[in-house]
């Protein structure tokens, strides 16, 4: 496929009127590459040569990206970095500055420079970057260029979430959207798009023969949430449930030489866990994949510390003193994979007893406190102790229950601590729009649209304006250095809003917030219809708690979640 026709297609993407418009483009676009293709084209829909898991970055700042530009122009780099920085968008001043020419570029030469600029590394490795990368632009039109600038610098973002992708090859090579079931289960346990794409190509059979690797991130199993502990009762039954201890969850595989750590977001952080790994290396020397809570402790007392305190460990060389100063703890709840038996379709129950058998104790490695739990009143006296304990409450767990990875389902429930005049639980909401601020706040943002993720749709909808809880450190640097590089000129395809803010966002920022209740609302979108004709659900009173960058976008809480806590709240 040529790449300008690649390029036409992600235009007429972005201005799809609709979810199944965007669907019906892609399954066509794809059908019309040879299969070899197909994969590739799924990488660079994603702005990526290589699967988020493997850690595989362009590499090129904005700056180094103009000065490309320049040399791929013969014109000045200081003037080219300035008028890209004026412009606030290299692909759009790219459009504007290229001469119009018909290019010529093939989508597989385009993929194999990108990885080669990703590829290349090493002393002199930027002026290389930039050279490859000043040939491949001086070969493009300006809307080719366009693409490939947004991709090297990070900033192709198409609204084409990942349920959507799987959609469309169901529908091209499967010939139903209604398939894509399959390709998600695949899709889950391999956490590997491009991977999935190759499958779909040999069909059916294919599909249903993948299996979870080691080394490669399974995605991870998500709780639901009730009111309280007689709406877990009623669900579950007697039932485990677990400590929810403060800290960041990982994935660790271990092939009985090398090992991996994946975040919930399938973010490689195998560099922020060096002790952790150190540990586990000395109680097992076999294949495994587990899952852990890995929490920070003080290094006098060996009392738990809040999430917060393992963002100090998100650097890019972790120094000795660090790691002294932010020691880690590693709870282990699950074991998916050990002695060269795949674990996730045994029930909960077989998993734990395996897990309890292979399990050797260590000063930095500890299971998850559990206990069966058969009346309402054992399940309360279990959540105050681990409140006591300092953890967040406990995750309920359906003893017959499999691991379903990748989805949010009741064989999971989060029971967290509520507060007097609160809802029972926090929200994990993304930022999609923000007004600006005025007075004090002149200057910065005044309040923020936050949604919530309505997965049937792929799409993100509207639930509050939230302005209380920011510092002013918040408001005047954290805020604008962690959105400007995401704003927009128009509201993001993926995103549904009645309202119109000042200014819109790409949907990536996700953040915790509280609030007083759940009410209808005819300016918010949330689960728009389901309670009420003509009205969706908002917050009242909504504060900020708290940033959540161990989550990704479509970790958010989904429609569903807000509906069953507006039902709820009142409950008990």
């Amino acid at each position: 496929m040529t790449f300008q026709r690649f390029v036409a297609t992600l235009l007429e993407v972005e201005r799809a009127s609709s979810r199944i418009a965007m669907v019906k483009m892609l399954a066509e676009a794809f059908r019309e590459l040879p299969p070899e293709e197909v994969p590739l084209a799924v990488l660079l829909l994603q702005g990526r040569v290589a699967p988020e898991f493997e850690g595989l970055e362009f590499g090129v700042a904005e700056k180094e990206a103009a000065k490309a530009l320049a040399l791929a122009l013969g014109r000045d780099e200081a003037e080219i970095v300035q008028a890209v920085k004026e412009k606030g968008d290299i692909g759009a001043y790219a459009l504007e500055a290229l001469p119009r020419s018909a290019g010529g570029l093939t989508l597989r030469h385009v993929y194999d420079e990108l990885r080669a600029i990703a590829e290349d590394a090493g002393p002199g490795s930027q002026a290389r970057k930039r050279e490859r990368l000043a040939r491949l632009v001086a070969g493009a039109s300006p809307e080719e260029a366009a693409v490939i600038l947004r991709t090297v610098t990070g900033r192709l973002r198409l609204g084409v979430g990942d349920a959507t992708v799987l959609e469309a090859l169901a529908l091209a090579f499967l010939g139903d959207r209604g398939k894509k079931p399959l390709l998600e289960r695949a899709y889950n346990l391999t956490s590997d798009l491009a991977y999935v794409a190759r499958l779909v190509l040999e069909g059916e059979a294919a599909l249903r023969a993948v299996r979870l690797e080691v080394g490669k991130p399974v995605r991870m199993m998500l709780a639901e949430r009730l009111p309280g502990p007689e709406q877990i009762m009623e669900k579950l039954g007697p039932h485990f449930a677990e400590h929810k201890y403060d800290g960041e969850r990982v994935q660790v595989h271990f092939d009985g030489e090398r090992f991996w750590v994946y975040s919930r977001r399938l973010e490689n952080i195998t560099h922020q866990y060096p002790d952790l790994l150190e540990a586990l290396r000395e109680v097992q020397q076999r294949p495994f994949i587990l899952e852990a809570e890995a929490v920070v402790t003080d290094p006098l007392t060996g009392e738990m510390r809040p999430f917060q305190n393992v963002l100090n460990r998100k650097v890019k060389h972790l120094t000795p003193e660090l790691l002294e100063k932010y020691p880690i703890k590693g709870f282990v709840f699950e074991l998916l994979y050990a002695d060269g038996e795949v674990l996730i379709e045994r029930p909960y129950r077989e998993r734990r007893e395996r897990l309890e058998r292979w399990f050797r104790p260590h000063e930095r490695l500890e299971l998850s406190t559990k206990r069966f739990v058969e009346t309402t009143e054992e399940l309360v006296r279990f959540f105050d102790a681990s409140i006591e304990a300092g953890c967040e409450g406990l995750v309920c767990k359906k003893p017959d229950g499999d691991y379903e990875a990748g989805k949010r389902g009741f064989k999971w429930v989060k029971y967290k601590r509520g507060i007097a005049g609160k809802l029972s639980d926090t929200l994990d909401l993304v930022i999609v729009g923000a007004w600006l601020g005025r007075g004090r706040r002149a200057g910065t943002y005044g309040s923020l649209l936050a949604a919530a993720y309505d997965p049937d749709e792929d799409r993100f909808v509207t639930l509050t304006k939230v302005g209380s809880g920011f510092s002013d450190e918040d408001l005047n640097e954290v805020l604008p250095r962690r959105l400007d590089p995401y704003r927009r000129e128009e509201r993001h395809p993926r995103v549904w809003s009645l309202l119109e803010p000042d200014v819109w966002f790409e949907p990536v920022q996700v953040i915790e917030v509280e609030a007083q209740e759940i009410t209808l609302s005819p300016n918010h979108t949330c689960a728009f219809g389901a309670v009420q004709e003509g009205r969706g659900l908002a917050l009242r009173f909504p504060r900020f708690v708290r940033y959540r960058d161990d989550k990704s976008p479509e970790e958010a809480t989904t429609t569903r979640e807000v509906v069953e806590m507006y039902k709820n709240q009142w409950a008990g």
